[in-house]
């Protein structure tokens, strides 16, 4: 699993390591991997320091989740990065890289993962977003990002069927991660976090009226990589609150 060491990934380690499984996460920070380990607490966890934006790294990261697991049933793409600003706030090159740094960080772990993934009919979650489909101005390299990045998996997803390897994607919407906690404290606001959480839902027109936890995109992507999705490909599992992402 890319990006394991803190919000949504931290919470889908957790919920597959309850449920029996060999969980290897990777993230770029090793005292962040120590704290989730320690978090975590469980010997079916295994840690390594890769950046998904380097093939070797990703490459590494597979070889090392099938020495530790046996074998390679899924991947958990999580890892993400974010520039805020509309697109005319910011410099293109900035948005050029944030286009850029989605789709690598996909398309390395993903390539990294085909053979071991053929050899058991595997799964690949990724992440996209409403944004995708309707851009906020906001998040206006995200939003393009993420649009980018879902025709990518739809794409994967009709390539990779023949191998019976099948992907698919969890729609987040807003949800409660030390990345939401980070632009509460950079916003300045003199409103509680809690407060500051109601107010985006409020403005995102979020139909149930609040933020999600890591814990239930952690559900949907769970349920993507077990046998009982077995039929699902190519599509987006939203966990929005009602918004959607396709």
């Amino acid at each position: 699993m890319t990006g394991g060491s803190s919000g949504i990934g931290l919470a889908t380690a957790d919920l597959l390591l309850e449920e029996g499984a060999f969980v290897t996460i990777c993230g770029r920070d090793r005292a962040r991997l120590n704290q989730a380990a320690a978090q975590l607490g469980s010997a079916n966890l295994h840690t390594v320091l890769a950046d998904v934006l380097d093939q070797a790294g990703t490459a590494r990261l597979v070889d090392e989740a099938v020495r530790h697991g046996g074998h390679l049933d899924g991947i958990a793409a999580v890892a993400g990065r974010g520039r805020h600003g509309s697109l005319l706030e910011l410099d293109p090159n900035e948005i050029v890289a944030e286009v850029s740094d989605k789709l690598l960080g996909f398309m390395n772990i993903t390539r990294s993962a085909i053979s071991e993934l053929a050899k058991t009919r595997g799964r690949i979650v990724g992440l996209t977003a409403p944004t995708a489909r309707q851009p906020d101005r906001a998040m206006g390299a995200i939003s393009v990002g993420r649009a980018a990045l879902d025709s990518a998996i739809s794409g994967l997803a009709l390539e990779l069927a023949p191998q019976g390897i099948r992907i698919n994607a969890v729609g987040v919407g807003l949800i409660d991660t030390p990345r939401q906690q980070a632009r509460y404290a950079e916003s300045k606001s003199s409103i509680s976090y809690a407060q500051w959480l109601e107010q985006q839902a409020q403005q995102r027109g979020v139909p149930l009226a609040r933020p999600g936890t890591p814990t239930e995109v952690a559900a949907a992507i769970c349920w993507l990589l077990s046998p009982t999705s077995s039929y699902t490909t190519g599509s987006v599992l939203d966990v929005t609150g009602g918004l959607r992402s396709r």
